[in-house]
């Protein structure tokens, strides 16, 4: 399993990339997670505040904001994802495999 992270400047583009993932490539809803992005933006459950540089998101002309799509996909099925999310407006974070869903829950497998 790997997770892939993109960062989309809208929630309407974020949205269109979820309903892609969902309905085109069939992929679980509650295998992805959508947020707010940003410095200004408490984590889920704290109210720490921190940037995206753990989702890979190094250097992004400092805006620091917009709204995040996090997915786990099967390795067979990370090409196809990360092209949904980047014809969709994202820009995608470092790809990394795990073995955790996204926002750091164990998954049910």
């Amino acid at each position: 399993m790997r997770t892939i992270t993109g960062l989309f400047d809208s929630r309407a583009e974020a949205e269109r990339a979820v309903e892609t993932l969902v309905q085109q490539l069939e992929l679980q809803r509650d295998r992805i997670q959508v947020q707010a992005a940003g410095e200004d933006n408490a984590t889920a459950g704290t109210q720490d505040r921190r940037s995206e540089q753990h989702h890979g998101f190094h250097g992004d002309g400092g805006r620091g904001e917009g709204i995040l799509v996090s997915l786990l996909v099967q390795e067979d099925m990370v090409e196809k994802a990360t092209r949904a999310l980047e014809t969709n407006g994202g820009r995608i974070g470092e790809q990394a495999p795990g073995d955790r869903r996204p926002g750091g829950q164990s998954p049910d497998i």
